[in-house]
């Protein structure tokens, strides 16, 4: 029985979403507990990996359900990213007000930020699942 495949749009939404939602408990445990409790930078190093494996792992996931078809699974995985920055924009600037300068400031890796690492392996979590799917999955 084949699986039902559902529009990338779907899957690209679905992504972007589930990032956000990740981010958005992961971050919120971030400021609350681990900042105050480590400090800044290494409440920041502990928080990376919570945040990127649960998203690079669903990555993965849906992109086995591209086996085979990389382009389709980079197309989740870079639309996924921007679906999760045009929604962090819009609740960091709009309804958190953080200023452009210092959201500008969260993607600078020379600054210590880690975002774009993460956002890097949640674009590059579909193609690998997609690489990787056992030829049954194909």
């Amino acid at each position: 029985m084949r699986r039902r495949e559902h529009p990338l749009w779907i899957l690209v939404a679905i992504y972007g979403g589930l990032a956000f939602m990740i981010g958005f408990v992961f971050g919120a445990l971030r400021e609350i507990v681990l900042i105050p409790r480590f400090g800044d930078e290494p409440g920041h190093w502990i928080e990376f990996p919570l945040v990127t494996v649960p998203i690079a792992i669903i990555g993965w996931m849906i992109g086995r359900r591209r086996a085979g078809q990389l382009g389709q699974a980079w197309a989740i995985g870079v639309g996924g990213v921007a679906v999760l920055l045009a929604i962090e924009s819009i609740f960091a600037l709009g309804v958190m007000g953080v200023t452009v300068s210092d959201y500008v400031d969260s993607f600078n890796i020379f600054k210590g930020a880690l975002f774009p690492f993460g956002l890097a392996i949640m674009a590059a979590a579909p193609p690998v699942g997609s690489a990787l799917a056992r030829p049954s999955e194909r």
